[in-house]
């Protein structure tokens, strides 16, 4: 892949150079060769200076034997910017027009030649020289053009040089470039496939599930390079979050048959005695084992309850009867209910509200089921000896609720999954018969009434929860 790619930037990089070289070959006919046609040398692109002055010979007249431009022949010359001197056959001046101070009135042989070969020797003019025919008369006319027009730079060569250089030269010069280019644009093109390579490799790895791409983020890839490495952690996270799920999924799965198969053999169990004509049993044990069976019963109808509520509540299915209620009353009413229970009233358990009447906006029933998960988790999962807390404090934006205990801690490992649909926690004294979905149930019901929920624990020390529902600041007195 390496060399296809390197491959694919040389080609275009060769077809470049060539399309270069045809082009400066142009170019530099179009700017060294000039039209045939006289009409058409002004508005030509080709145009030459040299045939234009061969030419202008046809704009000279002879007057009395003296030589004069004719009125087309001095436009020709305004347009050009350029001056003419007419020179007889000893160097004199016999005519000139526009002729600059500094430009002599005769010329030696010598001088003429000077001046036609360097561009700028008379007053940043350049000398073309022509000459003309009248009888046995030869008039020589030199033509100057601005040097910002055009100029002229001699050079010296030899011809047989160049003709036994043509073929080894010309070929000699085109290898070295194509060599040059080549290896310029071999070591370019590794230097920018190389980057693509990894890039695509890392794409294969990721498309692979080896989460292993992790690149310097430099160069002229960079974004990209971060960009990859966002997404392998991203995967990476995703992958371990779902490898997390489905264990807890399965643990869950495991515990909720386990527990909805003691209930069932229980039923079966009892179902059978009660079923079997050659058992002989009493009026009290009929309806002993008949209780059993309605108990054991409505303990699967909850487990199956909260597992489609907690999806209700996921999906927002469930509508809430929402109602402005005392806060502070629907609390101690879970907590007179719980101390009422003879198997918790002996526990510690305090509410210490800030004022009487908080007033909210929520659904009586559900508010109670989650408060009440809430609190029986801090008594249930600590010894009897441990305090519990309840406190209610009304703010200016949001009604705090605080449930803290002094009890033995949480892991923060189980924290985390503290509110996790699949999980159930094992910090407890006792078989917990619960489905794993109560605090669950207790958040999504929060987060339902706007409201937000933070737990902070540590081993040894206790657990605090604490609820934020906000509210809508109070008006100030007056307005």
């Amino acid at each position: 892949m390496k060399w296809k790619m390197t491959g694919l930037f040389l080609v275009p990089l060769l077809l470049m150079t060539v399309a270069f070289t045809a082009i400066n070959l142009i170019a530099a006919f179009y700017f060294l060769s000039g039209a045939e046609d006289p009409e058409e040398r002004i508005s030509a692109p080709f145009f030459s200076y040299t045939n234009y002055t061969l030419d202008f010979a046809r704009f000279i007249t002879f007057v009395e034997g003296k030589p004069s431009i004719t009125k087309e022949g001095q436009a020709e010359l305004i347009q050009r910017k350029a001056w003419i001197q007419i020179l007889d056959r000893n160097g004199n001046e016999a005519y000139s027009l526009h002729r600059p101070k500094s430009a002599p009135v005769r010329y030696t042989p010598g001088e003429l030649v000077h001046h036609y070969k360097y561009s700028g020797s008379i007053e940043d003019s350049t000398l073309f020289v022509s000459w003309i025919s009248k009888g046995s008369e030869k008039w020589t006319y030199i033509i100057g053009y601005p040097v910002s027009h055009i100029a002229k730079y001699m050079i010296d060569f030899s011809p047989l040089r160049i003709m036994n250089f043509w073929k080894e030269g010309i070929l000699t010069v085109l290898g070295l470039t194509f060599l040059m280019v080549l290896t310029i644009g071999y070591f370019f093109g590794r230097k920018l496939t190389k980057p693509l390579v990894e890039i695509i490799n890392g794409i294969k790895l990721l498309a692979q599930g080896r989460y292993i791409v992790k690149y310097q983020s430099e160069g002229l890839y960079k974004d990209v390079y971060q960009s990859l490495n966002q997404l392998a952690d991203a995967l990476q996270t995703s992958a371990v979050q779902r490898a997390r799920m489905e264990k807890m999924r399965d643990e869950w799965v495991t515990n909720l048959s386990h527990d909805i198969k003691t209930p069932l053999a229980s039923i079966q169990g009892y179902g059978e005695v009660l079923a079997d004509p050659e058992y002989d049993i009493t009026v009290d044990e009929r309806r002993k084992y008949a209780e059993i069976i309605v108990d054991k019963t409505r303990y699967m109808e909850s487990l199956l309850d909260d597992l489609r509520l907690t999806y209700q509540l996921k999906n927002h299915l469930l509508p809430l009867n929402k109602k402005e209620g005392n806060i502070v009353e629907t609390l101690r009413e879970i907590i007179i209910d719980l101390l009422n229970d003879p198997q918790y009233e002996s526990h510690k358990v305090e509410f210490l509200p800030k004022c009487e009447q908080v007033f909210l906006v929520f659904d009586h029933g559900f508010l109670t089921r989650a408060f009440t998960n809430l609190i029986y988790n801090a008594v249930i999962h600590n010894s009897q000896d441990t305090r519990v807390q309840i406190q209610v404090t009304e703010r200016e934006t949001a009604v705090e609720i605080i449930v803290e205990d002094n009890g033995r801690g949480i892991e923060k490992e189980e924290v985390e999954k503290l509110f996790t649909r699949y999980y159930r926690g094992t910090n407890t004294n006792e078989r917990h018969q619960g489905s794993g979905l109560g605090m669950a149930i207790a958040k999504q019901i929060i987060e339902a009434h706007q409201g937000t929920i933070e737990v902070k624990s540590q081993v040894g020390e206790g657990t605090r929860i604490c609820i934020l529902f906000p509210r809508k600041a109070k008006e100030p007195p007056g307005r």
